[in-house]
């Protein structure tokens, strides 16, 4: 695979930058100044939530408004493009043309509705007299629809560089003769990228609304006690699943988390096949992890690249990115040869 420094994937890196991150984080930038600038021509509290009956039914102070809309747009936009930023250096494919479609949609959905509801209750004194934003909502997911489309035909390809899949010879090994591969594999930093800075957005905006519940209502609401429940799973998950430790020998390969759980072992006597496949972690899987793609099967998948590919006597495939997996491969090959001949 080659990197960054080919110039088509340098071209298509600088678009995405200007494309799927710095635009659209400017906007997210302008509208909050702007709501900063209509703070004196607006009630406070101010509307923040519309229930179905079409009024408004949650509320924050005017002042916490502009940092809602940078925290949560802002906060959004800048995850989607430094996910896309760090798979392209590496990965292949329209898996940033996705993203860059997808940081438009929620800028122009978010922008409707932050920013679009902040104008609605200009001049009011009461943000209770709002109408409605169904219209904001509407026109949000319209606009993003255009908006994401657009991003995604000026945003080009990434090169298509490198092999699908190899398959290594065999590694043949005397009678008796043992032997045992070992790796550990760590996300790689896109990965860490992605869940951490969920998991920052999750913590930012529970702690959020919980003041706000707090300084509203007394205590806080049921969503914010699940957003709270979010923000446990995803800091479990960050913590279990971003080191994997991946064995080869006579039993046959064992994928496992350094805790023991998540753990994968498949016998020797189940392995029909194992190649040297590359993998995009987000065109494959969608994401980092222990992932499931619809055509590539399970996988423990922490970075781009190489990887280590299995298919099952069943026809499952079971996929881990891991360095060296041409010898992990080889090693899987003759294990199996020397089975069959046993």
């Amino acid at each position: 695979m080659t990197t960054d420094r080919s110039p088509a994937r340098a071209r298509a890196i600088r678009r995405f930058r200007w494309i799927g991150l710095l635009v659209p984080l400017g906007v997210f930038v302008v509208l909050a100044g702007a709501q900063a600038a209509l703070l004196p021509l607006l009630p406070d509290p101010l509307a923040t939530h519309w229930g179905l009956a079409g009024g408004p039914d949650g509320f924050l102070p005017a002042a916490v408004v502009p940092v809602l809309t940078l925290a949560v747009g802002g906060g959004v936009t800048a995850l989607l493009g430094g996910i896309g930023l760090a798979q392209m250096r590496s990965a292949r494919g329209r898996t940033h043309r996705l993203l860059a479609a997808v940081a438009w949609f929620e800028t122009a959905v978010l922008s409707a509705v932050l920013f679009g509801s902040t104008l609605l209750q200009v001049g009011l004194d009461d943000a209770r007299d709002a109408g409605s934003v169904t219209w904001l909502v509407v026109g949000g997911f319209a606009a993003g629809i255009v908006l994401g489309a657009a991003a995604w035909a000026l945003v080009p390809d990434l090169p298509d560089e490198g092999p699908d899949a190899e398959t290594p010879a065999p590694l043949h090994l005397a009678p008796g003769e043992r032997a045992v591969w070992m790796q550990t594999v760590t996300m790689a930093r896109t990965g860490l990228i992605a869940l951490v800075g969920a998991l920052v957005l999750l913590v930012a905006v529970s702690a959020g609304t919980a003041i706000a519940d707090v300084a509203t209502a007394g205590a806080p609401s049921t969503v914010t006690w699940i957003t709270i429940g979010c923000a446990v799973l995803v800091a479990a998950l960050v913590a279990t699943t971003v080191v994997y430790r991946v064995r080869v020998d006579d039993a046959g390969l064992t994928v496992r988390a350094p805790i023991g759980w998540p753990r994968v072992r498949i016998p020797r006597a189940e392995i029909a096949s194992a190649e040297v496949a590359y993998v995009d972690p987000m065109g494959e899987y969608g994401g980092w992890g222990w992932r499931y793609g619809m055509s590539s099967g399970w996988g423990v998948v922490m970075r781009a690249g190489e990887a280590l590919r299995v298919t099952r006597t069943n026809g499952r495939v079971f996929t881990v990115t891991i360095d060296d997996a041409a010898t992990a491969a080889a090693l899987l090959a003759g294990l199996g040869e020397r089975t069959d001949r046993a």
